[in-house]
């Protein structure tokens, strides 16, 4: 898919993915072994509540959704870990920025 846009629905999923990935290596920065169904569970959990809050649907957001979601997202997770988790939450927030701009307005 490299030059089709993704949909809503699709940026969601990819969201979730890239959110595992970064929660991942913050555990292992962490020093933390979580498993990875529990980590799947936390994510959803957490990702889901964001949306929630944000009012955003997460089975069609729209664009402007997605970068509140994924905003408070971060802002929780600077939060709860602190500057040992920043550069990791940078890197994976690029990603994720990138992946939302290729929505349509």
């Amino acid at each position: 898919m490299p030059n089709k846009k993704p949909s809503g629905k699709i940026a969601v999923k990819r969201l979730i993915n890239c959110f595992e990935t970064a929660n991942k290596e913050i555990n292992e920065a962490l020093g933390q072994k979580v498993p990875e169904k529990e980590l799947r569970a936390r994510v959803q959990l957490f990702v889901g509540d964001a949306f929630k809050k944000c009012d955003v649907d997460v089975n069609n957001p729209t664009k402007d959704g997605l970068r509140q979601a994924m905003e408070l997202c971060k802002i929780n997770t600077e939060k709860m870990l602190g500057a040992k988790a920043e550069p990791i939450i940078k890197k994976h927030y690029k990603e994720m920025s990138e992946i939302i701009e290729k929505l349509p307005e």
